[in-house]
């Protein structure tokens, strides 16, 4: 059974924003929106990007490094998207910009809640703040690069430092303890942009050094070093936007834990497998799913391909393991159905969360484990992250809800199919709106199980 499911929606909007700052035509080729795809190329619009659907393909017109920014931007898009937009129209550090809304309790909230992320990643010159208007210019310093207790610079600050940086004809140069998140880089990259991204460790010390370093008991760290130099134009490419690994992982989830006919073989094509980005299939793996990688292509700057998953052999189940800071951190679109695959493992499994997201994650790990608790599993939420204790037969639980947060509707949605619960999940129309047409391509897993069952 073959699987296609949505394009990654990060990796979508991030290559909107480079077919505006190419000089000229782009090609996707196999297009399809990913949610919230064609708003935010709406906004793109704005800033002069232009394309047309032909068949299967988008083609794009950028205006290179030529642009021109809105002086009204806009401020109801997710952090980081809002933040890639700012940036753009960060080049011009004469220009007056402006946040506006309603006068009313909604609309002042929300150029509040602008103002305020826009002044933890950028340096500006407040021209007029009033309740519901906010005018201010950009100031041509950066403020200092800091990492995050992992030693990385976190993802939304990489990407708009990387981006400024371009934007401007600049020089940027750090290193990171790891590789996290790092679609935009890659992405630069393959469109030609003037970087080296490179791990960074023994190799690069003098045998001198080396040797005083080991005398000295030091330890050698690799690291991931990014060093962007100016560019001055950005040429056309062809690109493709592989496979929402969310959507993947969940599938591969419920064949591992559904109880599937034991011949069941299914396969997810083209697959978002970029390192830093999709760690919780590796999780899954460990845990002793039947998960394979069955055609890889290092294409278009990044990793894609096809998964084979298979279920667990009789008498087999998933095993709890410990899983640190770092791997949940290439994790956390999947860190809710991880915690579902927590409740089918034998023994212990503990989830860490990075120091940075764990009180903004704290109340959907509450959430989360009320209605894990309804299945009789045992689940505890710590100020590190959640810690479960998996049952060998899960036969009880309903009244599931995701409540606001797609992706735990999502990882409820699958453990209510493999228990076989008849009553639909709560805010399943939230699920859906993030990941369009997933319960009916879960679903499909089961009919294709019955199906199979009936012909044995």
């Amino acid at each position: 059974m073959d699987l296609l499911i949505n394009p990654d929606r990060e990796r979508s909007k991030l290559a909107f924003l480079m077919a505006l700052l190419v000089n000229g035509r782009t090609v996707f080729e196999d297009f399809a929106w990913a949610t919230g795809a064609e708003r935010f190329a709406i906004a793109l619009k704005e800033f002069g990007l232009e394309y047309e659907q032909q068949g299967h393909q988008l083609v794009l017109t950028g205006k290179g490094f030529q642009y021109s920014a809105p002086t009204l931007l806009p401020i109801d898009f997710p952090e980081y998207e809002s933040v890639l937009l700012w940036t753009l129209a960060s080049k011009s550090c004469d220009t007056v910009f402006t946040f506006a809304a309603e006068a009313d309790e909604a609309g002042i909230a929300s150029v509040n809640a602008a103002k305020e992320m826009l002044q933890k990643y950028f340096k500006v010159d407040v021209q007029s703040d009033e309740p519901a208007k906010f005018a201010f210019c950009f100031q041509g310093v950066e403020p200092p690069i800091r990492k995050d207790s992992l030693g990385n610079v976190p993802y939304i600050m990489r990407n708009r430092l990387l981006l400024r940086t371009l934007v401007r004809s600049e020089y940027l140069a750090f290193e990171e303890a790891s590789v996290v998140r790092d679609q935009l880089t890659r992405m630069l990259q393959y469109f030609g942009v003037a970087l080296k991204y490179e791990g960074r460790g023994m190799e690069q010390l003098s045998e001198f050094e080396r040797r005083l370093m080991m005398a000295q008991g030091k330890k050698i760290e690799r690291t991931q070093a990014t060093e962007l130099s100016e560019t001055k134009v950005i040429t056309a490419r062809d690109y493709y936007i592989p496979g929402d690994s969310t959507e993947a992982f969940a599938i591969a989830l419920l064949v591992t834990v559904g109880g599937v006919h034991k011949d069941t073989v299914v396969k997810v094509k083209n697959v978002d497998l970029n390192g830093g980005r999709a760690g919780a299939f590796g999780c899954l793996k460990r845990m002793g799913a039947n998960i394979e990688t069955v055609s890889r292509r290092e294409k278009f700057g990044d990793v894609f391909g096809d998964l084979e998953i298979r279920p667990l052999a009789a008498g087999k189940r998933l095993q709890g393991r410990r899983f640190s800071e770092e791997i949940i951190s290439t994790s956390l679109e999947e860190y809710a159905l991880l915690s579902v695959a927590a409740c089918f493992a034998g023994g212990e499994t503990i989830l860490r969360l990075p120091k940075e997201v764990r009180e903004q994650i704290r109340p959907v790990n509450e959430f989360l484990a009320e209605n894990l608790r309804k299945t009789g599993v045992e689940v505890g939420v710590y100020d590190d992250g959640i810690v479960i204790r998996g049952m060998e037969n899960i036969v009880n639980g309903s009244d599931f809800d995701g409540g606001e947060w797609p992706q735990v509707g999502l990882a409820l949605t699958v453990l209510s199919l493999a228990i076989q619960n008849d009553e639909p999940v709560g805010h399943v129309e939230i699920v859906e709106q993030c990941f369009p047409e997933i319960v009916d391509k879960l679903k499909s897993v089961l009919v294709q199980e019955n199906s199979e069952k009936e012909g044995a």
